[in-house]
């Protein structure tokens, strides 16, 4: 039966439509001693909108637009808060939450790693980096959905696509559990709040520096090396198997293609643990992973492990296996020679990165890479010329020695202008270990010196200069390319941009990360449209004039052409759907283009055009409900789930008829438990649950506290709340 509309202004329908999505305009910008930006506030509306309806959301604004405090802004209303994230941003996170006047607890994902979940659960969990939680099968990520399970989860991540979609499905999973699985990409863009500068009313108000395209550094060529390099003879794997040829190789060559010093320090590596396995051959073992592990390599210098209490395997003949080894070893040998003599292509590289220090004298240089003997070679070529440091895993250090972690980061966190010009620091150079949790923008200008495999990692590097209240208007960013021949074996570049792209398809398009990249096109990306939706949307806020806000809202609107815009409740959530003619669809695209035709004036509303609008609408909710029990996407993946079904059916045909009657709406309950939306943590339980050793009626009476406990309601009637008619004739 169609609901009685209230017949409206266009203006009030659009308002009605704008409120239902966004939420009520109550955030302040207030947050203890900090002042929200306009872009804070409304990400605080969005994503607690998405959070009423989905028990979670992900905040995937770029790097920079100050996401830390639109999480603590939601955070002021809850009555517990976990924040989880890594080690290095302990400091940061309390610190904002002293300014913010919010009590958090902080829980590193390391400790999660190698303890587990601990006893006290939070209201509200709050996850930044989230990306580190991508990997569903650690300990890490057990932890992490056990402290889920029963709390609202707020993730936070600019970077939640690594590698590929089934990252970002996994950190979604925290709090959509199995759906997030089955979903296509456009309707996991649905509980993603993401923005880019672009996107931005006034960008330049904030601080915020332009990022400009990246440029390549230069090519080496190293021909000669990389023949050499996949002529090495391969080693011997070890008992229980492990890298070996072309996979060697392949790891060669990356450490090639940043520089000579990463080749040769992985080299010598090589040698070591080929004469680790020599020692172990001689007395007729061979052995595995973890006991070459035990022969420490370091400095030059090895130590060495007892062999004979090594590995149980004896392998039958010795000597053929030992001739592979000392082959093997002659070969990185003779490499390591041809290296000591031959032209070193580091020198060129050091030129490179040293004329880019003088084309931006006076500002500040952070260069990246993934290898600390990469950093390490720099830092010999540069610090006689240049104030230069250091940082790795293993500590800091200038010209004059050693120097702390913190003492370095204090001369390019804000206020480091005010050190004496004689430790004025031109160039950092540094590993991987500064690209999370860390403000470096006293620099202006980035260096990537080998390319990482991950593309976020590229972002998150340029991320710590681009911070609100930077020292530049514009960050400068320079890529090292690999030696064209390792291009040809890697593909680094096409393996990078096909990731850039699968990203872009989720979560949308960011800044440039390679040079002649660009910042890819927004047609057909989810997260862009849901951001244009929401920045439509907002245009439309005003305050209602309907003097009867219990009733839904009807109203037409003169547009370039026919359809309707429906704004409906069910369970929870508030869903923006399209009519076209007889069709009913929720696509993103869809609805963002006739949002965009509904800006114009009133038309009149015929009783038969809106009654035709209904009825179209009911049949499509009507389908929708049935959908989601008949063909529920996520019983593809969810063995937990289909047990479950299994076993309420195998109850149903062997009660008692006495019976029946009672255990029947315990049988009901859990049938809705099998299709309703679980978090991760929730999900490991059912799995538990669904094979548990209880009596039928205990059984089913577990479910339903499990489902009171962990299942967010499914059970209210669809409601249309709005309905705007576009029209082309008067």
């Amino acid at each position: 039966m169609n609901p009685v509309m209230q017949r409206v202004t266009a203006a009030d329908a659009r308002a009605a439509i704008a409120r239902h999505v966004l939420g009520p305009h109550h955030v302040g910008d207030a947050l203890g001693d900090v002042r929200l930006h306009p872009h804070q506030m409304e990400g605080v509306e969005r994503v607690r909108q998405i959070m009423a309806a989905h028990g979670g959301a992900l905040l995937a604004d770029d790097v920079g637009l100050g996401k830390t405090f639109v999480a603590l802004s939601i955070a002021r209303d809850a009555r517990d808060v976990m924040v989880i994230a890594p080690a290095a941003l302990r400091d940061g996170w309390l610190a904002a939450a002293t300014r913010s006047g919010v009590v958090v607890r902080f829980l590193s994902v390391e400790q999660l790693g190698r303890r587990g979940a601990p006893n006290e659960r939070a209201a509200l969990v709050i996850v930044d980096e989230a990306h580190h939680l991508r990997s569903p099968r650690t300990r890490r990520f057990a932890a992490a959905a056990e402290l889920c399970r029963r709390a609202r989860v707020l993730l936070l991540s600019a970077t939640p696509v690594q590698n590929r979609l089934a990252d970002l499905r996994v950190v979604l999973s925290l709090f959509l559990g199995e759906r997030a699985h089955a979903m296509e990409a456009g309707d996991l863009a649905r509980f993603i709040v993401r923005r880019v500068e672009r996107d931005l009313a006034h960008p330049t108000s904030l601080g915020l520096p332009h990022v400009a395209p990246p440029r390549w550094l230069g090519f080496v060529a190293d021909a000669d090396c990389l023949e050499r390099l996949c002529a090495l003879p391969p080693p011997l794997p070890p008992a229980d198997g492990g890298e070996a040829g072309a996979l060697l190789t392949y790891s060669l060559v990356r450490q090639w293609a940043s520089s000579r010093a990463a080749l040769r320090a992985a080299l010598q590596r090589r040698l070591a643990r080929a004469r680790a396995m020599e020692d172990a051959l001689a007395t007729g073992r061979l052995p595995t992973r973890g006991d070459l592990a035990a022969w420490c390599y370091a400095d030059g210098v090895q130590q060495l492990a007892f062999p004979e209490f090594s590995a149980d395997a004896r392998p039958p003949q010795v000597a053929p296996l030992l001739d592979q080894v000392r082959t093997h070893m002659d070969g990185v040998r003779d490499l390591l020679a041809w290296l000591a003599s031959s032209a070193d292509p580091d020198v060129a590289r050091s030129a490179a990165l040293s004329a880019v220090l003088e084309r931006h004298r006076g500002e500040r240089v952070v260069a990246f890479s993934e290898y600390a003997e990469t950093v390490s070679m720099f830092f010999r070529a540069l610090r006689a010329n240049a104030r230069v440091a250091m940082l790795t895993h293993g500590g800091g250090r200038v010209a004059g020695g050693p120097m702390t972690r913190r003492d370095v980061l204090d001369r390019f966190a804000p206020g480091g202008a005010r050190v004496t010009d004689s430790d004025r620091i031109e160039l950092l150079l540094t590993t991987d270990v500064l690209s999370e949790g860390v403000n470096l923008q006293s620099a202006s200008v980035v260096v990537h010196l080998d390319l990482s495999w991950n593309p976020a990692r590229l972002e998150q590097r340029v991320g710590r200069l681009r911070r609100m209240g930077a020292a530049r208007d514009t960050v400068t960013v320079y890529v090292a390319p690999p030696a064209a021949p390792a291009e040809r074996l890697l593909r680094i570049e096409e393996r990078l941009r096909q990731k850039l792209d699968t990203a872009a398809r989720s979560v949308g398009p960011s800044g440039a990360v390679l040079p002649d990249a660009g910042q890819g096109e927004e047609s057909g990306h989810a997260a862009p449209s849901e951001q244009r939706i929401a920045t439509i949307l907002l245009r439309w806020r005003a305050p209602l004039e309907s003097p009867d806000g219990a009733r839904p809202l009807a109203a037409a609107v003169c547009a370039p052409r026919n359809g309707a815009i429906a704004c409906v409740r069910q369970h929870d959530a508030v869903v923006l759907a399209c009519v076209d003619g007889a069709t009913v669809t929720e696509s993103r695209e869809t609805v963002e283009r006739l949002l965009e035709c509904a800006g114009g004036d009133d038309r009149p509303l015929p009783h038969a055009v809106l009654e035709n609008v209904l009825a179209t609408l009911a049949q499509w909710l009507r389908r929708r409900l049935v959908a989601e029990v008949v063909e529920l996407p996520a019983l593809r993946v969810a063995r937990a789930r289909r047990q479950l079904l299994r076993r309420v059916d195998a109850i149903a045909r062997r009660a008692p008829r006495h019976a029946q009657p009672r255990l029947a709406p315990l049988m009901h309950a859990a049938r809705s438990t099998a299709v309703a939306t679980l978090s991760a943590g929730a999900e490991r339980v059912l799995d538990r649950l669904s094979t548990a050793d209880l009596r039928d009626e205990a059984w089913l009476r577990a479910v339903e506290t499990f489902a009171m406990q962990h299942a967010r309601p499914r059970e209210s009637a669809p409601e249309i709340l709005a309905v705007l008619v576009l029209r082309t004739n008067p």
